[in-house]
């Protein structure tokens, strides 16, 4: 996926329960394996309303890192990111969508470039210098 189609936050994926480790919802888009990816919990809302999925699924805004989790735990169970579907029955549907391991790679390439002073995630900072 390329810098420039990168979902930009806040990021809204669909889940049964807001805890660590929960399963996000994937949906087939044309026999597609994939995650949908809200950029307003509005959006997610209307998606949810608009289907049968069930009353137990809500829309959990999450950070940068967690998303990036979730898309590490859905390897295996979807191919694709679905960025903002419509709500079902709106006509023709068209999803812009984006490889898993697309993203996977921008967003931990975007992570690393704004990590200006080698400091990651541990705090440990570089001793050069």
């Amino acid at each position: 996926m390329p810098a420039r189609d990168m979902p930009q936050p806040p990021y809204v994926l669909l889940f049964q329960e807001a805890v660590l480790g929960a399963d996000p919802l994937v949906i087939l888009i044309d026999d597609r394996p994939s995650l949908p990816l809200f950029g307003s919990v509005a959006k997610a809302e209307g998606f949810l309303s608009s289907a049968d999925f069930g009353p137990r699924w809500k829309p959990v805004e999450v950070s940068g890192a967690g998303l990036l989790a979730v898309l590490e735990g859905c390897r295996g169970e979807a191919e694709y990111v679905a960025l903002d579907p419509p709500p079902a029955g709106e006509g023709v549907m068209r999803v812009e969508m984006g490889s898993l391991e697309g993203l996977i790679e921008a967003l931990e390439t975007s992570r690393k470039e704004t990590d200006l002073f080698g400091l990651g995630s541990n705090g440990a900072g570089s001793t050069d210098g």
